[in-house]
């Protein structure tokens, strides 16, 4: 970060943590362990096993055996901390979500180059976009949803400020393997991870370079795949349509997430309509209640997902800045992995759901976004217009919507 007042610098990070804590109404410390199907695979791993002792909710179901179908990312850690307290405890996901706000105020920092505009952005990405329910429910209820989603935040924010900065591939690589092996999309990154290494920016020559890419991109699919026979027995099976078969105990499962993927598949195009609609537009339910026999009308979050652009409006300044991050080749590599994250999710079976107010499979691409975005947006007449915006978001995500209560 290009920063010569240290004290600047750290007075920002507190300033992101304290905001942070203050509108944050988790119960952040607490005891016990995390039961999730990826802390229950790492603890079959360690008595050596690959299915789960019993069927839960959304867990992939072959030959009378539950297994976990998520990606591998938080099972490795939870396999690394198992012997040492005998599961995963709690405070694993707390130190996971406050990963990402000083990984993203370096990124910030490192663009915006003021550690007052490296505070603001930071808080506009945490506490002004779907990051902010996410990251609330990852620590109060560590589900693989949440988890996974910070965890591709954190990896895709480590590969961020290392492909704006030196450039090193191994760091680029880890970066998207943790990413890649917590939200499968994020393999996306492989488009500027080639790029960076044909390009190159360290002493090293070409062939190198890309040998190192391969092997990067071999490892970030190769692990899922032998994940995938050892279970499955079948390396291109990833058990997400296993999650809504029957068991011995379960008929099959019915909800709309279900029957489409049945009926049509995980992807396909006929699910492009109405995913367009509710990242993009998405907009809140009238719902009426009865108050002493009255019936009153109020507003609700969507209950499929709500609209990223009036939610967070600072993403408006993409289209205005097209032509120069087109014209820009590191940008345009960025931008085509966002392009690519976005695409599949608009064919995706499944919007997000149950998430009233925000929008969680939009992470994927919007720390990219905010990326492609500086530092115009804070420059000139700009930087008023972009302040208003962020102020929104942070009002609408930090005070308006309470995801969980839903």
């Amino acid at each position: 970060m290009v920063d010569t007042d240290r004290r600047g610098y750290w007075l920002g990070l507190f300033t992101v943590y304290l905001i942070a804590l203050g509108l944050n109404e988790a119960k952040l410390v607490r005891p016990g362990f995390i039961q999730n199907p990826q802390a229950e695979e790492a603890a079959a791993w360690w008595n050596g096993r690959l299915d789960l002792s019993d069927r839960k909710w959304d867990t992939a179901f072959k030959d009378g055996k539950a297994y976990s179908h998520f990606p591998p990312m938080f099972s490795f850690i939870s396999a690394a901390v198992v012997p040492l307290f005998g599961g995963v405890p709690y405070f694993m996901v707390l130190l996971l979500a406050a990963q990402v706000p000083w990984l993203a105020y370096v990124l910030f920092g490192r663009l915006a180059k003021s550690p007052v505009w490296a505070t603001v952005l930071t808080l506009a990405l945490v506490c002004g976009t779907s990051a902010w329910p996410v990251l609330e429910r990852t620590i109060r209820t560590p589900a693989p949803y949440f988890v996974n989603q910070t965890l591709a935040m954190i990896g895709g924010l480590i590969f961020l400020i290392e492909y704006l900065g030196r450039r090193r591939l191994w760091l680029l690589g880890l970066g998207l393997l943790v990413a890649a092996w917590s939200r499968q999309l994020s393999v996306a990154l492989f488009i500027p991870l080639a790029f960076a290494g044909w390009t190159g920016s360290v002493p090293a020559a070409r062939w190198k370079r890309m040998a190192a890419v391969c092997a990067i991109g071999v490892v970030a699919g190769g692990v899922p795949l032998m994940l995938n026979a050892l279970k499955f027995r079948d390396p291109f099976e990833t058990g997400y349509m296993l999650i809504y078969a029957a068991d011995d105990k379960n008929p099959a499962r019915t909800d709309s997430m279900a029957v489409d993927a049945r009926l049509h598949g995980i992807f396909a195009a006929r699910y492009l309509w109405r995913n367009l609609y509710y990242t993009n537009i998405g907009l809140p339910e009238i719902r009426t209640t009865l108050v002493n026999s009255v019936g009153q009308q109020h507003l609700r979050g969507n209950y499929m997902g709500t609209g990223i652009w009036w939610t967070t409006p600072l993403l408006i300044w993409v289209f205005a800045d097209l032509r120069r991050i087109v014209s820009d080749k590191n940008r345009l590599a960025l931008l085509a992995a966002a392009v690519l994250m976005y695409a599949a999710l608009m064919v995706y079976h499944s919007t997000g759901w149950a998430q009233r107010g925000y929008n969680r499979y939009s992470l994927d691409y919007l720390p990219i976004l905010f990326t492609l975005l500086l530092p115009r947006c804070v420059q000139g007449r700009r930087r008023w217009i972009s302040l208003a915006m962020i102020a929104w978001s942070v009002v609408y995500f930090g005070l308006l919507i309470r995801p969980h209560v839903e």
